[in-house]
């Protein structure tokens, strides 16, 4: 971009004339629709400040000279059905398949210096002692599979893990039935931590998927034909990848150099229904193994799927690709939705009754923890946060509420849980994973005994097996979670459906998305651009890179001694000692000191999180707000790790216990050790 200004010696907010300009045009592509974007640049005070266009016409022409990554193109796919219409021949329907190249999307993904710092080229071996006993498994390229694909290919050759992603998604609200099924791509070679971000463009769309409900087929073959059209659109997407994959690419890398890379793919992470889908199997069967559909209960171990005659997959000429073993753990419509909101809680909740709202209205504080004031059964709608604050504490609301073996059985599936969504595995956490499983196979026939439910044979109890297996191959399983294709539907379908006239709307999102990625692509630029016109202005003559700002710099990124942060300004200054023993405060001052006194502390330095401690005086009511009771959390030893703390109750608990005073009126309490994963693991 740099030389083609050069060349035609433009601006570099060409083809704007000014940074105002580029600006604006910023704010109107990204906040503004067409109509009133035609309505804001017809005011005077607009069109008086001299910008080069005068309405949304003008504007568009202009954000086409921008640069932009691979083109859209749409491919028209003749469906035949077996409905044989009036003139006696049988009916066909066209749909739309609008992709990108994914090979050209690799390339762009791979020589984006902003991932030069958070890019592995090569497998490695992880270690968490010296001795090499205990083996780390995180990112991908510390699994096995890494490994093995690598033997696989020539000396020098560079392994490019493709990750795939889909999943349907509904765009009108309210009403109407307009879907669309967007395809996502990225890559194994770049940090999850990065993949995980939205504004880092790591995560991008390939591809609209054909949606149709087939009229022209008969309503018994209807579903068939969804499959094959489905495995013949991801066929004609992923074509050009089974070519670069067996023979290899020369490609531009972040680092400066030049390497031959094969896209292989290594992941595909979907929901249940859709990994059958992919898998070409029912959805009484499992995508991973061969378990017997009355089998999936125990804790047996099973023969791994091999490929077996079916029509055309669209896998099937993709090089070193077991697509069973690719289809991932799905930590939130598994774990979290499944085994503990659909199982584990309503198993309790049948043993404890109605009583369980009590447990959960008299939780005591903690910073963050979302407290169910009206309890959960009024609840109808649950998102995955929700299930996540839930978790943190139900372990501790069972205690003395139910048998001590059913609180076994919840134990074991929590610590399942919680190691799953670890960001980092080792072999002693796989194996305390495991244990867990075994101990819930070992202890849930009192759940039959009790009459609280009648067999096991369920899909997402039998899915909990292969998490080990895939972990030690793909990393850890939170690199693969479905939570991060589903919150860029927002982006990549939903947004843009919003900014259609909801008539062809597809092609209208592939051309909206293409002016974003053209702005995006522009404001990268300019954010290298910039910091080096000013060095080469002031006659620096260093390297241009030491003025650009990268993802996960090392110098950025070294650990921090742990360290109290407090408000600049303190809500109460110089507070007498009389308030402060009025207010129960725990100190040892003289009666003639006054002291400035905060809210909360924040401990910070520990990991990317950071824990916040509160002390507040009850507040008196004022206006239309309520009455604040005192607040205090609790700490272990020093002021270094905030706990959570939990009242022991029997089954029914006391009707004048409440959160405001259980700290007060319990007799004796459970440390919390599932609040957040770094108390789990330090206390497991």
């Amino acid at each position: 971009m740099e030389a083609v200004e050069t060349a035609k010696k433009e601006s570099m907010w060409a083809p704007f004339h000014t940074k105002g300009e580029w600006e604006l045009a910023h704010f109107l592509m990204k906040n503004i629709g067409q109509t009133k974007m035609d309505e804001f640049l017809k005011l005077k005070i607009v069109w008086e400040s001299g910008v080069s266009f005068e309405n949304a016409r003008s504007f568009l022409k202009h954000v086409d000279k921008l640069r932009t990554g691979p083109a859209w193109t749409c491919e028209i796919i003749d469906v035949c059905g077996d409905i044989v219409s009036k003139d006696g021949r049988l009916k066909h329907e066209e749909v739309e398949l609008w992709q990108h190249n994914p090979v050209e999307c690799v390339w762009e993904l791979m020589g984006n210096p902003a991932f030069r710092d958070v890019m592995s080229y090569v497998p490695e071996w992880a270690y968490a002692d010296a001795n090499g006993e205990t083996r780390i498994y995180d990112e991908m390229w510390t699994g096995n599979w890494w490994w093995d694909v690598q033997s696989k290919l020539p000396e020098g050759a560079v392994v490019m893990p493709v990750i795939l992603s889909s999943d349907k998604t509904l765009l009108s609200q309210f009403s109407g039935d307009k879907k669309a099924w967007p395809v996502y791509l990225t890559i194994g070679n770049i940090s999850k931590d990065v993949r995980h971000q939205v504004s880092a463009h790591a995560t991008v769309l390939i591809g609209y998927l054909p949606v149709s409900k087939l009229d022209c087929f008969q309503k018994k073959s209807r579903s068939v034909a969804g499959y094959c059209l489905f495995h013949h659109s991801m066929a004609l997407l992923l074509h050009p990848l089974a070519n670069a994959g067996h023979e290899g690419r020369e490609m531009i890398c972040a680092d400066g150099y030049i390497h031959r890379v094969h896209p292989i793919l290594a992941t595909y992470i979907a929901d249940f229904p859709e990994q059958c889908l992919v898998a070409c199997n029912k959805e009484s069967r499992c995508p991973h193994c061969l378990v017997q559909s009355n089998k999936r209960g125990d804790l047996e171990d099973w023969e791994s799927r091999c490929l077996h005659a079916v029509f055309d997959p669209f896998w099937k000429d993709l090089p070193f690709t077991d697509i069973f073993a690719c289809l991932t753990p799905d930590i939130l419509h598994q774990l979290h939705k499944g085994i503990f909101h659909d199982h584990l809680v309503q198993w309790c909740t049948s043993i404890i009754g109605e009583e369980i709202d009590a447990h959960f209205q008299a939780m005591t504080w903690y910073p963050a923890l979302r407290h169910f004031k009206k309890g959960i059964s009024s609840v109808s709608q649950w998102t995955g946060t929700e299930h996540k604050e839930m978790q943190r504490v139900f372990v501790g609301l069972l205690a003395g509420a139910v048998d001590d073996r059913i609180l076994v059985v919840a134990h074991s599936l929590l610590d399942f849980i919680y190691y799953a969504q670890l960001q980092r595995h080792t072999d002693t956490t796989l194996m305390a994973m495991e244990e867990s499983l075994k101990t819930f196979h070992a202890h849930k026939h009192v759940l039959i005994k009790l009459g609280v439910h009648e067999d096991f044979n369920v899909p997402k109890i039998h899915s909990m097996q292969h998490y080990v297996t895939s972990i030690r191959a793909l990393g850890s399983a939170d690199g693969y979670n479905t939570e991060y294709p589903e919150r860029l539907h927002i982006d990549y379908a939903k947004d843009g459906y919003r900014a259609s006239n909801k008539c062809n709307y597809v092609e209208q999102m592939a051309l909206w998305l293409q002016c974003q990625e053209a702005m995006y692509y522009k404001s990268a630029y300019l954010a290298w651009r910039k910091p080096r016109a000013v060095s080469l202005e002031s006659g620096c003559k260093g390297n241009a890179r030491d003025s650009e700002t990268h993802i996960g710099d090392p110098a950025r990124s070294a650990a921090v001694k742990a360290h109290y942060k407090v408000a600049k300004i303190p809500p109460r200054r110089q507070v007498s000692v009389n308030s402060i023993e009025s207010q129960k405060w725990v100190i040892r001052p003289i009666r003639s000191d006054q002291f400035d006194v905060y809210n909360y502390l924040i401990i910070a330095g520990h990991s990317q999180s950071f824990q916040k401690i509160r002390a507040s005086p009850k507040m008196a009511a004022h206006g239309r707000k309520a009455e604040t009771p005192t607040r205090f959390d609790t700490i272990i030893d020093r002021i270094d790790h905030a706990c959570h703390l939990q009242g022991q109750c029997g089954r029914e608990i006391s009707k004048d216990w409440s959160a405001d005073c259980i700290l007060e009126k319990a007799a004796s309490f459970f440390v919390n050790s599932y609040i957040d994963l770094d108390t789990f693991l330090s206390l497991e």
